[in-house]
C-alpha cells in the first residue's frame, strides 16, 4: 500500500505579519543602544574608578614611603637615643664609682679631721693648765711669801677664768676648789693698803701746819738756852739710853714733837709696806696720842687728821691666814692621772688617709 504525500509537509510555513518584525527589530536597536550607552557608561565608570584607585595607589604609596622615612628617622633617632643612654648610662657608672671614692675620702678625711680636733683639743686643754697651774702656784707664793693679798686674789682670779675655758670636764672640781680658796682669801684680805697708805702720806706732808699746844710752843720758845747748856742737852742727848715700854707719855723736849709724830706715821707705813698689822695700829696709836698731847686739840687740821687716823684704827685687821695649795694639788694629781693620748701621725692623699 502506498501512503500519501502528507500535503501539510510540504507546504510552506505562513508568512508573519510584516509590522511584527519591524517592531521587533526596533526593539532590538533600542536594546543594542542602551546595552551600548550601558557599556560606554560602565567602561568610562570604571576607568574613573581605576583612575582613582590608581591615584589613591600613588598617593598611599607616596604616604607609605613619607611613613617609611619617618620611620626610618626614628629609628635613626632611637638608634642614636641608645647609644646616648648607654654613654650616659657609662658616665653615671663612672659619676657612681667617683661618688664611692668621694665617700671614702670624706669618711678619711672626717677621721682624719676628727683625730686633728682631738690634738688640737689636747694641746689647748693642756696649754690652759699649764697657765693655770702657774697662776696658782704664784697666788700661793705670793700670798705666803709677800702677804700680798691682791695679788693673790688677781692670780687666782686669773686661775679660774682659764680653768673655765678647759673643755675636758674632768678639771671642773679643780676651778671650784679654786674659787673656794680665792673666797677664804678675799676673807682674810686687809683693806685696801693703797688708799691707807695715801692717807699716811697726806698727813705725813700736812704735819709741818698743824700747831702745837699751848704749853708746848711755850716750853720750846720761851727760853732761849745758853750755848754751854745747849751743848750739855745735845751730849744728853745722845748717851740717854729709854725704854719704850709701850707707854705714850709725851717726849721729854717738846721741840721734837713733829718729828717724833712724824717717825710714828713713817713707821704706820712701813709696817703697812710689811704686813705687819700690829706695829702698824701701834705706830697709828702713838701717832693719835702725840697728836692729842703735844698739838693744839681746837685746830682744824689736828681735829681732821685725828678723825682720819681714827678711821685707820676702825679699819678691820687682816682675817685668818686660809689654807692655799688645794687646788693647786688637786690639780697636778688629776694631770698625772691623765694618761696620754698618743695618736699616729697621719697624712691625707689622694687615695684617702694613710697612716
Amino acid at each position: 500500500m502506498i501512503d500519501a504525500p502528507d500535503d501539510d509537509a510540504t507546504a510552506p510555513p505562513p508568512r508573519k505579519p510584516r509590522g511584527t518584525a519591524i517592531g521587533l527589530a526596533g526593539i532590538a536597536a533600542v536594546f543594542a543602544v542602551v546595552a551600548l550607552g550601558l557599556a560606554a557608561w560602565t567602561t568610562w565608570r570604571l576607568q574613573r574608578t581605576l583612575e582613582s584607585a590608581d591615584a589613591a595607589r600613588k598617593q598611599d604609596a607616596a604616604a607609605l614611603a613619607s611613613l617609611q622615612q619617618q620611620l626610618t628617622a626614628s629609628d635613626q633617632r632611637s638608634e642614636a637615643g641608645s647609644q646616648r643612654t648607654a654613654t650616659l648610662e657609662q658616665r653615671l657608672d663612672d659619676l657612681r664609682t667617683a661618688e664611692r671614692g668621694l665617700e671614702s675620702r670624706t669618711a678619711n678625711l672626717e677621721t682624719a679631721f676628727s683625730t686633728l680636733s682631738g690634738q688640737q683639743q689636747s694641746g689647748h686643754d693642756t696649754m690652759l693648765l699649764n697657765d693655770a697651774e702657774m697662776l696658782l702656784r704664784a697666788g700661793q707664793q705670793r700670798y705666803e711669801l709677800f702677804h700680798d693679798t691682791t695679788a693673790a686674789l688677781k692670780a687666782y682670779a686669773q686661775a679660774i677664768d682659764v680653768l673655765a675655758q678647759v673643755q675636758n670636764p674632768a678639771f671642773a672640781p679643780v676651778r671650784t676648789s679654786a674659787a673656794t680658796e680665792r673666797s677664804a682669801l678675799a676673807t682674810a684680805a686687809p683693806p685696801d693698803r693703797q688708799a691707807a697708805l695715801d692717807t699716811l702720806s697726806r698727813l705725813r706732808s700736812n704735819l709741818p701746819s698743824w700747831p702745837l699746844a699751848t704749853g708746848a710752843a711755850n716750853n720750846s720758845g720761851s727760853s732761849k738756852p745758853g750755848f754751854w747748856s745747849r751743848i750739855a742737852h745735845s751730849f744728853g742727848s745722845i748717851v740717854k739710853v729709854t725704854h719704850d715700854d709701850g707707854d705714850l707719855a709725851e717726849p721729854a723736849d717738846t721741840r721734837f714733837a713733829r718729828q717724833a709724830l712724824g717717825l710714828d706715821l713713817a713707821q704706820a707705813q712701813e709696817a703697812l709696806l710689811a704686813f705687819d698689822h700690829d706695829t702698824y695700829r701701834a705706830a697709828l696709836q702713838r701717832a693719835d696720842a702725840a697728836l692729842a698731847a703735844q698739838f693744839d686739840a681746837n685746830d682744824a687740821g689736828v681735829k681732821q687728821a685725828r678723825a682720819e687716823i681714827a678711821g685707820l684704827l676702825a679699819q678691820r685687821g687682816p682675817g685668818p691666814a686660809p689654807h692655799l695649795g688645794g687646788a693647786l694639788a688637786q690639780l697636778q694629781s688629776l694631770r698625772a692621772s691623765q694618761a696620754p693620748v698618743v695618736v699616729p701621725g697621719s697624712a691625707v692623699s689622694s687615695g684617702g688617709v694613710r697612716p
